[in-house]
Parts: structure tokens; sequence; C-alpha cells
């Protein structure tokens, strides 16, 4: 039945029971109105969906498990939305590949999309989790994006959008991407895990990249080319390369943020200046736990912790342009590199056995 309201309506879609308003997801969209909503009893869906009204889309159960779709064409996303408004919550997505001119497509697409909603959806085995072409003041909360093979959540031109509470494991390729003039994006609390890079950050300013937890990725945040983004109380650590690193960046804030035990600096710069980097923990890493680096001016570094690093806790290639204000707290390193590497290898050994438990 149809439970109607003053100003909108709730359909009903079952897979397998006649009764229901519709036995797809799609019929219902199509003959829905604006601000209705459309509820999905559990079972397996198999189509494409193109959203082009105010909708809410939302599981029975709010179980991603038991409610799944997967895509009837492989060659589209499975979830196309451009209207505003929107809210997807609580499917299992999956399915998307690429298409007849080899561009990946996405568990959900969002083109032009404003103050929309993404919640606690599992979105597995697509080119792309989540991408985000041209939208604004969207939020993408408490989501799971899980071997997909471009990356989790892409955002491209795309600002004030909020994402937070995501779990992400990319599979080495991008976790969270926000790339050229995506701007005033709030990036917290997410768990990103073997990814290419964790949170990479291209032509971007102003971004808030705050309490997320990066591991057993290449570097776990990575700025290229962007300025005057805020990364605070991040912890970026056991990284085949660096915890955080910045190249070409300029006027970022690091505040707070631990870099440990990866597998060749806690922080590095390159050819990055008139950045601040404040009260960082870069301990236990294979090379430097700072390494300012290759022509970066003009930082400026205060009371950073920087102990037991494999070649020096804190590296400035140029030290009469840039600044130490305060004591770093250092202490001498008393091992080898060969043990630093050691401990850093068992944990990926053991991070990779808890990987393949999960999501094999």
């Amino acid at each position: 039945m149809i439970i109607s309201r003053a100003e909108a309506a709730t359909i009903i879609v079952d897979d397998d029971i006649e009764e229901a308003n519709y036995q797809n997801i799609q019929d219902a969209v199509d003959n829905a109105t604006s601000d209705d909503t459309i509820l999905v009893y559990p079972g397996n869906y198999t189509e494409n969906v193109y959203v082009d009204k105010e909708l809410k889309i939302v599981s029975l159960s709010g179980n991603p498990d038991d409610t799944v779709i997967r895509a009837a064409n492989s060659e589209d996303d499975v979830f196309n939305v451009v209207a505003d408004n929107v809210t997807i919550k609580g499917f299992g997505i999956s399915g998307a590949r690429t298409d007849q001119y080899g561009d990946d497509k996405a568990g959900i697409y969002f083109e032009g999309v404003n103050n929309s909603v993404i919640k606690k959806n599992n979105v597995f085995s697509n080119g792309y989790g989540i991408f985000l072409l041209d939208s604004y003041n969207n939020t993408l909360t408490e989501n799971n994006a899980y071997m997909s093979g471009i990356g989790g959540i892409f955002l491209w031109n795309s600002s004030n959008n909020k994402l937070n509470n995501n779990l992400i494991n990319a599979t080495n390729h991008e976790g969270i991407y926000i790339y050229t003039s995506s701007n005033n994006n709030e990036i917290s609390n997410n768990t990103v895990t073997y990814a290419g890079f964790g949170i990479d950050l291209v032509y971007c300013e102003n971004n808030k990249i705050v309490n997320n937890t990066i591991s057993n990725t290449v570097s776990g945040i990575f700025l290229s080319k962007s300025s005057r983004n805020f990364l605070i109380s991040n912890v970026a650590n056991l990284n085949s390369w660096s915890g955080i690193d910045l190249e070409y960046s300029t006027e970022n804030t690091l505040y707070n943020n631990t870099a440990n035990f990866n597998n060749n600096n806690g922080i590095f710069l390159i050819e990055s200046r008139d950045n601040r980097l404040d009260y960082n923990n870069v301990s236990n890493n294979a090379e430097y736990g700072i390494n300012i680096n290759n022509s970066s001016r003009n930082n400026v570094l205060t009371g950073n912790i920087a102990n037991s690093n494999g070649k020096k806790n804190i590296h400035v290639v140029d030290p009469e342009n840039n600044t130490i204000n305060g004591l770093a707290q250092e202490v001498p390193f008393q091992g080898s590199v060969l043990t630093i590497i050691t401990i850093i290898t068992i944990t990926l050994i053991l991070g990779k056995s808890i990987y393949n438990q999960h999501f094999k």
C-alpha cells in the first residue's frame, strides 16, 4: 500500500511480494513524486537506479547485508543521482565496473547534487565506491567502501561536504581522494586502510582533516599543490612511505597529529612553504621523524615530539629558512633500523591477516 501524508507518500518496494507497490526500485522512482520516501524491503535487486527527483530511498531493515543492489549493467553506475535533497541509506551496492570507453563507474554517483545524504551503505566491488562531481553541501556518513577498483570516496570540484565516520579499504588504490577545487570540506573520524594514498588532496584549499586514522597505505595523508588546509589530531601509522606527505603545498596547518612506525618519514615536506607543524608526534619511523626537504622554506615547527627515528628525528635541509620554535622532545635512538623494519613488517602481516578474515 501507499501510506499517504499531507505532503508526501511512502512507497513500498519488495522483490518477492506481489502486494508491494513495486518490485524494483527504478519503477518506484519513476512513479514517485518529489519528497516521497521509497522504502525497500530486504532482498536482492539487480538494477541500475537513476534518481532525478528529491527522494528518500532507504532500506526497511537499515542493514546493507540483507538489502543488496547489484548493477544490471556493469557499464553504468548503480545509483546515478542528479537531483538535490536525496537520501540513500542502508544498502549493499556493487557491480559497477568500467564503460565502453574505459571510464570507471561508481556504486553511488552524484553529479550536480546538493544537500543530500549517503548513509550506512556498504559499497563494494565497484570502480569507485562513492563519486561526487560538482556537488555541494552533502553528508557522507557511516558508509563502508571496500574493494573498489579506483578508490573509496572521490570528490571532484565538490565543496562544503562532510565526510565522517566512514570505513574505507581501497585495496591499494585511493582511499579518500579530494581533487581540483574541492574546498571547505570536513573530513573527520574516518578509517582508511590498505590504500595507495589514504587521504589525498590535489589542488584543494581550506579543507579540515580531523581525527582520521590511516594505516597500511603508501602515504597516509598526501597533499599536492594544496593550500590552507588543516590537519588536526589524525593518526597515520604503519604506512610504507610517510605518515603525512606535503608536496608543492603552502600555508597548511598540521597540529597534534601522530605519525609513527612509518617505513620512511613521519612527516615529509618537499618544495612546500609557509606551513605550520605544531605539537605533532613523529616517533619510531624508519628514517626521519620530520623531513623538511628540497626547497621547502619558511615553515615553522613548534613543540613536536620526535623520538627513536632511524636516521634523524628532525631533518631540515635548509635550516636558515625554516624555524624550529621551542624544544622538540628528542631521545637518542637506541636500536637499529632493522629493528624498526622488523616491527613494521610484523604489524603489516598481522594487519593483512585481519583484512583477510573480514574482507575476503
